[in-house]
């Protein structure tokens, strides 16, 4: 494939001294990529592309209320989506393979935020029955290539409230939990996954709910080689003691996995197979990272200036190309990766 794809990725910015909250779609192979922004009304966290309609997609707030459908073709929002009154939307979702269902994470508020993983009806919105996740305060979630194994990083809440962070293998026609990825470490959850087809993981963490000064403490990113225990990185000290506040987006490209530290301003670079640091890159306040449909990029958000913009970061040779989109719009947690022409 020679194509780089669209880039999709929510955002928020003042506009006449009100914050708009917007999805950008940018085509990566434009003569001038620019970003067509969908207005949403929330602060969108993760997006998930409908299988049977390709050109929309859900996106989802995190710790809210906020949930929606647009249409990434027509520029629009189509409805919204919602929950309980006693349920938060933890900021992910996905669909069956069919398109038929929309699972989503979302957290039980009157219950110690155990985790439920909701089922809807995807054309109808109805919801349909619910999950368990193994955990409390879900957030990530994967459907893996079978088609009935989800996989839910399970945060871990409060740090007082004694249920350690998790990564769970649910399958979500018998709602049996498969395995468990329990996390060692009671300062991290676990927050947001990037898997490869073999099923290698990596997880990365922001410090748990409930220690002081969040922005002081440490992140961290925990690799999951198939068939070996969950380690999280310590080494190098110089870079490890430096991954303050979350390690907020991960993404891996043939074993070389690179995650964002945007309070830290740096994105770090480790190896899957043997668990070892590779580098790292200084950049102001990184936050999102996706890899071309090509696999010759990264895709990486961060700010300049006052604005948020998109740097291409080569994977062969990890150096940033030339090109840049700003602004970008892209100034929340993620950014994905989707071939609108397809």
């Amino acid at each position: 494939m020679n194509r780089r794809g669209h880039i999709i990725g929510p955002g928020a910015y003042a506009q006449f001294g009100e914050a708009r909250f917007v999805v950008a779609v940018i085509d990566l192979d434009a003569d001038e990529p620019q970003p067509q922004l969908i207005d949403i009304g929330f602060l969108g966290h993760g997006v998930s592309i409908d299988p049977s309609r390709p050109h929309e997609a859900a996106v989802f707030e995190k710790k809210g209320p906020g949930g929606c459908r647009i249409d990434l073709r027509e520029g629009k929002m189509i409805e919204p989506i919602t929950t309980a009154p006693n349920h938060h939307f933890y900021g992910h979702g996905a669909y069956s393979v069919d398109g038929s269902l929309l699972y989503a994470t979302e957290a039980v508020l009157d219950d110690d935020f155990r985790g439920a993983l909701v089922v809807r009806d995807a054309k109808t919105l109805a919801v349909l029955g619910e999950l368990p996740t193994y955990g409390t305060s879900p957030h990530d979630c994967m459907l893996l290539e079978d088609g009935k194994t989800m996989m839910v990083a399970n945060g871990g809440g409060f740090i007082h409230a004694g249920a350690m962070p998790n990564v769970s293998y649910v399958d979500v026609a018998s709602e049996t939990l498969i395995e468990r990825v329990d996390l060692t470490d009671p300062r991290f959850n676990a927050g947001h996954l990037a898997r490869t087809e073999k099923g290698d993981l990596a997880v990365v963490s922001a410090p748990r709910d409930g220690l002081p000064n969040p922005h002081k403490q440490l992140g961290a990113i925990t690799l999951v080689p198939k068939g070996k225990p969950p380690t999280t990185m310590k080494k190098p000290e110089l870079v490890t003691g430096n991954m303050f506040g979350e390690t907020l987006s991960v993404a891996i490209h043939d074993g070389l996995v690179i995650a964002t530290q945007p309070d830290a301003n740096m994105l770090t670079m480790w190896r899957m197979e043997d668990c070892t640091y590779a580098g790292r890159l200084e950049l102001t306040e990184p936050r999102g990272i996706t890899l071309t449909l090509d696999r010759r990029h990264f895709v990486v958000s961060h700010k300049i200036g006052q604005s948020v913009a998109l740097s291409l970061l080569a994977t062969e040779t990890q150096r940033f190309e030339q090109q840049r989109i700003d602004p970008s719009f892209t100034s929340g947690s993620h950014l994905f990766t989707h071939d609108l022409a397809a």
